[in-house]
């Protein structure tokens, strides 16, 4: 699921922001292509829900821009993008069995060096949630094997692919 918000929250983006260069799941704003907007799920507590657990999760999108003029002119084009943004995401559960998106901070971090570069970041932080169902003792196993085996090998590893996995977990 958590993947899946992700995407979809790139997905939505990248169809109603045509501007930034790029919008993409990354950590880093070190982005040479700007302005761009990343995204990424960052971590959540858990409440308990009847039987199960709900995982309330964090999801930020960052925003980097860069205007070589002024400060003043930096601020002027993120502030539209950042509306933009909170506008296209505020309230939406992006087809997903998630409660809607929940602004919950918007936050300048850009840093000395990327000020210094005539960039400015902004970090919009969204909280969601979604029951974690149980799944069989099979179900586990084939997600752990397509986490090590495919996606997380090094770069100098090649993956085995021996099948095509199509992952159906019930959300």
């Amino acid at each position: 699921m958590l993947t899946d918000i992700e995407e979809k929250i790139v997905e939505r983006l990248d169809a109603k922001i045509t501007e930034p260069k790029r919008v993409d799941i990354e950590e880093a704003h070190k982005s040479l292509s700007v302005p761009s907007i990343d995204v990424i799920v960052g971590g959540g507590g858990f409440a308990r829900v009847a039987q199960s657990y709900k995982l309330q999760a964090n999801v930020f999108v960052i925003v980097t821009f860069q205007h070589l003029r002024s400060v003043r002119d930096r601020r002027k084009g993120v502030y539209p993008l950042l509306e933009a943004i909170l506008a296209s995401l505020v309230g939406q559960s992006l087809g997903l069995k998630i409660d809607r998106l929940v602004p919950k901070r918007l936050d300048n971090i850009t840093e000395k060096e990327e000020a210094e570069d005539g960039k400015v970041v902004f970090q919009i932080e969204f909280e969601t949630g979604f029951i974690i169902n149980e799944l069989s003792d099979e179900a586990i196993t084939d997600l752990i094997t397509v986490g090590l085996g495919y996606y997380l090998r090094l770069e100098d590893e090649a993956a085995v692919v021996q099948d095509t996995v199509t992952l159906e977990i019930e959300a």
